[in-house]
């Protein structure tokens, strides 16, 4: 599972926390080349827009039906101060498309996520 795998969810949950679907990207690029960075991530987030859109959340996991999607990538290097305008900005970008959005380094111990699992769009 990578970012730069676009055709691949790395991995998909419901949040026990909060009940959210959460499509999870897997982002293990350093940010030396920002350009390839970022159309890495956009092939992939256009990807699972993609998968939301035609119901594939909800094939492959028909608990995630009415309920609010989130993306997150976490991230293996912290992005550059420029990049996180970005970032934010893209944050916004799929607000607005319903799906929120978030980013950061992955968590020592993910915690309230079950049904994950690597799936092939």
């Amino acid at each position: 599972m990578s970012i730069a795998d676009a055709g691949t969810i790395d991995a998909m949950g419901i949040d026990e926390a909060n009940g959210e679907v959460v499509l999870t990207i897997i982002d293990d690029l350093d940010w030396a080349n920002e350009r390839e960075h970022f159309l890495a991530l956009e092939r992939k987030i256009n990807a699972y827009l993609g998968f939301i859109k035609s119901g594939g959340v909800v094939e492959k996991l028909p608990e995630a039906l009415g309920r609010r999607v989130r993306i997150v990538a976490y991230q293996q290097a912290a992005p550059p101060a420029n990049a996180v305008g970005v970032l934010e900005g893209l944050g916004r970008f799929l607000g607005d498309r319903d799906v929120a959005f978030s980013y950061g380094a992955e968590p020592e111990q993910p915690t309230g996520s079950r049904a994950s699992w690597p799936y092939k769009s």
